[in-house]
């Protein structure tokens, strides 16, 4: 009986050790989100973590070809990464790749996209695309945002796998120590 009592004893320690300590900050969402199509000025990109994240953590931002946009401030706090820049984007598609660190030190990193295509004023004349490039353009946006979406959902059975196999190794180290311990008396 005592032997059942300490197994159960072990067992209720383990699990209630806490996940907090094994998890890693993901992304909750963004705005403009992976693929969206942005119709109004854009002066700040916003990404959103379920935890909280640390200095150090930067966004980088690309346009179709490839050229950096200078992002004026990038303010961190709150589980919030945000990259302001000083003029809206003009109307182009955009890459967004980023890179934090969770609060227990884990480096994380993905990327999205997103495409500006807002009224353009009447002094300035953009040559429009072509249906075609645009039709082009979301199908890839929306195979990115899949892509990215089995990325998250592989990394989060990781971690339950991580803490699942922690568990069960500290039930096996327990078990044999009570054993131990009683062939000993």
């Amino acid at each position: 009986m005592k032997r059942i009592f300490t197994v159960l004893t072990a067992i209720l320690l383990a699990m209630s050790i806490s996940t907090s300590a094994f998890a890693h900050s993901h992304i909750g969402g963004s705005n403009p989100a992976d693929g969206d199509v942005v119709t109004e000025p854009l002066n700040e990109i916003v990404l959103e973590f379920d935890g909280k994240i640390e200095q150090g953590s930067y966004i980088d931002v690309k346009n179709s070809k490839g050229q950096a946009i200078d992002l004026q401030e990038i303010t961190i706090g709150d589980g919030k990464l945000i990259g302001t820049v000083a003029e809206p984007l003009p109307n182009d598609e955009y890459q967004v790749n980023w890179s934090i660190i969770s609060a227990d030190g884990h480096p994380l990193e993905g990327n999205f996209s997103f495409t500006v295509n807002a009224p353009v004023p009447e002094s300035v004349e953009e040559p429009t695309e072509e249906p075609s490039k645009i039709t082009e353009s979301v199908e890839q946006s929306t195979k990115d945002q899949k892509d990215v979406a089995s990325a998250d959902e592989v990394e989060k059975e990781s971690s339950s796998m991580t803490v699942l196999l922690i568990v069960l190794l500290v039930v096996i180290v327990a078990g044999g120590f009570f054993i131990l311990i009683k062939r000993k008396k």
